[in-house]
């Protein structure tokens, strides 16, 4: 019986502590608006002109009410190191601290990256995302 308990609390411990190590922050991209009445689709590709929906969670929230929001243009054929094409760099403000929702539209194919970072710091980004727009 002391063997069961004892791994019971093994277990239970080892969730609950590496449930909160992990700071789980995820990027959604959509072509429909992130609301409770829509159903949206989660997708990384989208046709040329269409409004590209994202949606960032950060578990632990942001450190302050301010991110910034980058997004560089990819071109296919080129190479890894060159290629990239800055597109969109805005700072926002957020209304919780957990969440922010916003879209771009984008008129020319090609690979986009969006770099989401906190405000206290721009060397690293909280959370990147890759989507991919074609004709």
């Amino acid at each position: 019986m002391k063997k069961i308990s004892l791994l019971f609390v093994l277990i239970l411990s080892s969730i609950i502590f590496t449930g909160s190590i992990f700071n789980k922050t995820d990027i959604v991209f959509s072509t429909t608006p992130f609301n409770k009445s829509t159903n949206y689709k989660p997708q990384s590709i989208f046709h040329k002109g269409d409004k590209i929906y994202f949606s960032v969670y950060n578990e632990k929230g942001f450190k302050t009410r301010l991110i910034k929001v980058q997004v560089f243009k990819k071109e296919s054929a080129k190479s890894e190191f060159w290629g990239y094409e800055y597109l969109y760099n805005r700072t926002c403000e957020l209304e919780d601290k957990n969440t922010y929702s916003d879209y771009v539209k984008v008129y020319n194919t090609g690979y986009y990256i969006f770099r989401i970072f906190d405000y206290t710091n721009f060397q690293k980004p909280v959370i990147t995302g890759i989507i991919k727009v074609v004709d």
